[in-house]
């Protein structure tokens, strides 16, 4: 079975790491994988790598241009029409709408929609959320098949007509692999990061809290910094130092409010770290205070490294954690809410090992990628 993985962006995010994922677990004596993206970058190099075939060729950008966009699309037929492909996976908003109307001009026998997240979740007007709502709309009428990433994400779209049969759930998946402990983890950033190491030399009894993620307005890092902001200034004497790993947009936003917040000694953005997920450990404990997310695959990193989660109840987040027995959730936007919640921690150490033994229980055996593959391989087997 020949299947054409298509995606917007080569980048290295969530989408892009489900790509990966897809690509190189399907089993190879029955299904012949090829990915396309949007430029050459970290996804193209690993799966290279990995040995699957995969180009950055996609003549795709991610900002709206009608007239670049209609050339695209008539590219994409050609493209569809030239591999002839069994079945279309499409991923991200905008392929996933140029891509299952060139689909179906070009007859691809099964058409599959993959729902990372959906663009109407990002500050919008509402006519331009409405707007997005119908353009996905469109784009799970035109699929075979759509993949929503999580229960949550399902619900948002499953009211709106003749679509309630068409999404499928099915949750990312992961895979236990060799990390760092502790101590060996704190020595590897200390030998990246000077400020980090004099920290850690300076304060031995030191709370690290760690996120990690693109620098991003929707990643709610600005109201992290807050309640770090308001741990420091009720308690002088608490000993907690912020890490985030990642870089992007807001990366001098965020440098103006740790000036602003006094917190130069409690934060550092740590900038983009390689393979990120070996280096959990070196927290004591995981926040992800997102504002929306899919079905983070950060949060299932973080459970395999046993770290006890703060996290946003957003999205599929609450469908991997459950409150206050697997993790604390919060609602979004809320910085007391976080600081009471990164007190709790810190306060009870024994529910920080118990938390993180129950998330990495609640990952390690029901959130595979076992699991993700042979549901995917279902939809496929569909036309």
């Amino acid at each position: 079975m020949k299947v054409l993985i298509l995606i917007t962006k080569s980048n290295w995010g969530g989408a892009q790491r489900y790509v990966y994922d897809l690509a190189t677990n399907l089993p190879k004596d029955v299904y012949d994988v090829e990915v396309m993206a949007g430029g050459n970058g970290l996804l193209i190099e690993r799966l290279q790598e990995a040995g699957i075939k995969s180009s950055g060729d996609l003549p795709i950008v991610r900002n709206v241009n009608i007239i670049s966009d209609i050339k695209v699309f008539f590219k994409l037929i050609n493209i569809l029409k030239e591999k002839r492909p069994d079945v279309l996976h499409i991923n991200s908003s905008k392929i996933g709408g140029l891509g299952a109307l060139a689909g179906r001009i070009a007859r691809v026998p099964n058409i599959v929609f993959t729902a990372h997240g959906w663009a109407f979740n990002e500050n919008r007007t509402l006519v331009s959320k409405l707007i997005v709502k119908t353009l996905h709309w469109i784009t799970i009428i035109l699929s075979h098949s759509t993949i929503a990433v999580s229960e949550a994400l399902q619900a948002q779209m499953i009211n709106w007509p003749y679509i309630m049969k068409r999404i499928t759930v099915i949750n990312n998946g992961i895979k236990s692999e060799p990390i760092f402990s502790k101590a060996n983890a704190r020595l590897e950033l200390s030998r990246m990061n000077p400020v980090f190491a004099e920290i850690l030399k300076t304060n031995k009894s030191l709370t690290i809290v760690g996120s990690v993620g693109e620098l991003h307005h929707i990643k709610g890092y600005d109201f992290a910094l807050k309640s770090m902001k308001e741990i420091v200034e009720h308690d002088s004497n608490q000993k907690i130092l912020y890490v985030i790993f990642g870089t992007g947009e807001e990366k001098e936003h965020l440098e103006k409010l740790i000036v602003d917040y006094k917190l130069e000694k409690s934060v550092i953005l740590f900038g983009y770290v390689n393979q990120a997920s070996h280096y959990l450990k070196a927290f004591d404990i995981f926040l992800l205070p997102s504002l929306s997310e899919g079905f983070p695959y950060i949060a299932l990193e973080a459970g395999l490294a046993s770290l006890p989660i703060v996290a946003s109840a957003v999205g599929g987040i609450p469908e991997i954690i459950e409150d206050m027995k697997s993790g604390v959730l919060i609602q979004p936007r809320k910085s007391r809410e976080i600081r009471h919640a990164l007190e709790f921690y810190m306060s009870h150490k024994r529910m920080q090992k118990e938390y993180g033994l129950a998330i990495y229980n609640k990952v390690a055996k029901e959130i595979t990628i076992e699991n993700m593959i042979s549901k995917t391989k279902e939809v496929y087997s569909h036309s």
